[in-house]
């Protein structure tokens, strides 16, 4: 006895390429979004310079909690080669030193919440190390406190999942980087007050997240996970389409 198969039509073998080309399109577009929200959840250190032996005003950023959770502190631990550290006053944050298992530790702790998605930098001042060589880098552990959990960012491997705030001896200093309190540096190394300073503060306030490589990550999300879950339906509407036609 002979079973004979009925191939499917070609116009359901048709539809079902398109289905699963769509389906893959999307899937592909949805990592597409992830990543760079995935590259946004970090803290970033910004310096005003990064010439040995300088006095440098580093910013801390953030624009997100743990897991969603608002922050409640954020403590960042100062390399040992650093030579010295001065505090800055951050509004809406107090601000004090601390040891930390020996380690000196800056420990911002905020008066309200930062909600997740609401970026926010902190900032401190320290005296790069007078010996060290360009190319040299400073690693930052920072401690992010939540509401509901925390995240350690603590890893040398800019790559890795959790990375530490860095900054290299010697790398030119981020032109968007925030000069702090409306000073700027002059030619001969000194600081002092000037309208360009201030110019430069309002311009940084001003500006798009974006421009800080922050802003798009939840509305990047949101994408990412509709686009997702369209994909998952059109797969499965296409499965029971062709379930049935059996």
């Amino acid at each position: 006895m002979h079973t004979s198969t009925t191939p499917a039509p070609a116009s359901t073998r048709t539809r079902s390429r398109l289905v699963a080309g769509i389906a893959a399109g999307i899937g592909a577009a949805a990592l597409v979004l992830v990543a760079p929200v995935a590259a946004n959840a970090h803290v970033h250190v910004t310096p005003t310079t990064t010439e040995a032996g300088a006095a440098s005003e580093l910013a801390f950023s953030f624009s997100h909690g743990c897991d969603g959770s608002p922050t409640t502190a954020v403590e960042v631990t100062i390399p040992e080669e650093v030579a010295s550290v001065a505090l800055i006053a951050n509004a809406g944050w107090n601000v004090e030193s601390a040891l930390r298992d020996g380690a000196r530790t800056v420990v911002f702790t905020a008066d309200e919440p930062t909600p997740d998605g609401v970026r926010e930098t902190l900032e401190v001042e320290v005296t790069l190390p007078e010996d060290a060589a360009d190319g040299d880098v400073l690693t930052f552990p920072t401690l992010q406190v939540c509401e509901t959990g925390e995240t350690l960012w603590g890893d040398a491997d800019p790559e890795a999942e959790t990375p530490a705030p860095q900054l290299t001896i010697g790398e030119t200093a981020d032109a968007h980087g925030h000069a702090g309190h409306g000073q700027v540096e002059t030619e001969g190394g000194h600081e002092g007050h000037a309208e360009e300073g201030a110019a430069a503060d309002d311009a940084a306030a001003a500006a798009p997240a974006a421009d800080a490589g922050t802003g798009p990550a939840v509305p990047l999300s949101i994408a990412a996970v509709v686009l997702a879950a369209l994909a998952a339906v059109l797969a499965a509407v296409s499965l029971r389409r062709q379930s049935q036609r059996r």
